[in-house]
């Protein structure tokens, strides 16, 4: 009573046989339209407690939101703007490099399998037929060396230096009775062509060319070098790659020439064939 004069409100007394419970006297207040449209708290709900302030207000808590909201949407629109950038950066880029791998690629020539510097040399043997009675026939080692340039597969060019290494054993009849020795060198230019092949460097190739030979040949009793004469080569080889630049070539071999003795005697001829295999490199850079 003392609480409720205080603060200047009517108390309604209710008789002891009506129900009084709280639900009741909020029902009773709504009904009559004592506390409507005021808040829970307010001076017409005498069952209700005040509990803090009748009325809050929002202005601070809207500006601590809007104080709060404008760095963060200030630092993701920066974001967004440096991933855009980076992006951008990204593609130009790609844009800028492509162009440049195609032309890279574009710039590099069409290289065939045979095409650029060679190099080559080859270990053999075969037979040597030289006109003259005391030697005539017989078997050689033969050596090879070459260098050069292919132009294609369709084309090598290349010199070659070959030299067979005849033995003459004791022959009773000739009129030398010692144990012989001669040497066929020859020094040519040749034209290689591929008659079968592939575009791998494999194939079957002909070669032929010209140049100069001679002998030096031991008679016994010293030795003679004859004058060099023009001479003509030949060859049929099959290369077999065991490596992009590196070949294996066996190949059948053919030479012929002149060998010169002097004012007023009959020159003497000379042929030797065999076989050689050659090992065969193709240099990387043109």
């Amino acid at each position: 009573m003392r609480s409720a004069r205080r603060s200047g409100r009517r108390v309604r007394r209710y008789p002891a046989g009506q129900l009084t419970t709280p639900e009741s006297i909020v029902s009773e207040h709504v009904a009559r339209g004592a506390i409507r449209g005021a808040p829970y708290n307010a001076a017409g709900c005498p069952a209700c407690p005040l509990e803090g302030l009748s009325a809050v207000s929002r202005v601070p808590v809207l500006a601590l939101a809007v104080a709060l909201a404008i760095p963060a949407a200030a630092s993701a629109e920066d974001s967004a703007s440096a991933l855009g950038d980076s992006w951008q950066r990204a593609g130009s880029r790609s844009e800028s490099a492509q162009p440049l791998q195609q032309r890279r690629y574009s710039s590099l020539p069409h290289r065939d399998a045979r095409e650029g510097f060679l190099f080559s040399f080859g270990l053999g043997g075969g037979a040597v037929r030289y006109s003259n009675p005391d030697y005539l026939r017989t078997g050689a080692l033969n050596f090879g060396l070459r260098m050069g340039y292919g132009f294609s597969d369709r084309f090598q060019l290349f010199g070659d230096f070959s030299a067979d290494a005849a033995f003459y054993p004791v022959d009773p009849r000739s009129a030398v009775p010692a144990s012989r020795q001669l040497t066929n060198w020859l020094v040519s230019l040749r034209g290689q062509t591929v008659l079968i092949g592939d575009t791998l460097g494999n194939g079957l190739n002909l070669n032929l060319g010209f140049g100069l030979g001679g002998i030096t040949y031991d008679t016994g009793f010293g030795e003679i070098s004859s004058g060099a004469a023009p001479a003509v080569v030949a060859g049929l080889s099959y290369d077999a790659r065991v490596g992009r630049f590196f070949a294996i070539s066996p190949e059948l071999y053919f030479s012929y020439h002149k060998v010169p003795n002097g004012a007023g005697f009959a020159d003497d001829q000379i042929w030797s064939t065999g076989l050689r295999l050659n090992f065969l490199w193709y240099s990387p850079v043109y």
